[in-house]
């Protein structure tokens, strides 16, 4: 079920592309049948005709509701999913030098050594980080979070919000991609009653072993 989600994370788009062109055929083939079957004439030439416009009908509807449930997956499952659901499993070269991994010791010397903006915890400049927003900054309505995630053996992300001085995280969506400096997802703060709220970003390394978490903090206005 893990390798299914991954799958549909990753060519989510190709995937609606193909669904989309078959449609159209499918749709096509649906109006040719449904013509024939209004111009037969005799019994078994109209029978042949209204058979292939149910073939034709039922590949359609098939069409459209597996692109539905791959709508509700990705946009209401896939971002609550924990991490090591979209962690595949390694895959052992004999031949391939091992590389070495980042721990979580690692990534906390970093961060101890190196120099992190006021109002941030745990992250490391042009590693592990949120470019946008600024600590501090106040955001409402639907805004676009953007940052850089590329650590050494990198296995795959999520980003949460909590109120201020809470524990009870919110998973808003998450990724297997390197990001450098680009845009991680949409955070909706409608709903959200106005106040301080934390956003991290959480990193699973590609031997499932979590690293410190880069957290941010924002002030959420009023839509």
């Amino acid at each position: 079920m893990g390798a299914l989600f991954r799958f549909l994370v990753q060519y989510e788009v190709l995937v609606y592309l193909v669904l989309t062109i078959g449609a159209v055929f499918t749709a096509r083939s649906l109006w040719k049948a449904w013509s024939e079957w209004r111009i037969s004439v005799f019994g078994l030439e109209k029978e042949l005709a209204f058979q292939k416009v149910r073939v034709s009908g039922a590949f359609f509807l098939l069409l459209i509701m597996i692109g539905l449930s791959m709508f509700c997956l990705v946009t209401f499952i896939v971002p609550f999913l924990p991490a090591t659901t979209f962690r595949g499993t390694p895959t052992a070269n004999l031949l391939q030098t091992p590389a070495v991994t980042l721990s979580a010791a690692d990534l906390t010397a970093q961060v101890n050594a190196t120099a992190t903006p006021t109002g941030t915890s745990g992250c490391v400049p042009g590693k592990l980080e949120f470019s946008s927003p600024k600590p501090g900054e106040s955001v409402k309505s639907k805004i676009i979070l953007s940052g850089t995630i590329n650590v050494q053996n990198f296995g795959f992300y999520k980003y949460e919000y909590a109120a201020q001085g809470s524990e009870n995280w919110t998973t808003i969506a998450a990724g297997d991609k390197v990001v450098t400096e680009g845009e991680l997802g949409a955070w909706d703060t409608s709903q959200l009653t106005p106040g301080d709220y934390q956003i991290r970003l959480l990193v699973t390394d590609n031997l499932g072993k979590p690293l410190p978490a880069c957290i941010s903090t924002v002030h959420v206005t009023a839509p």
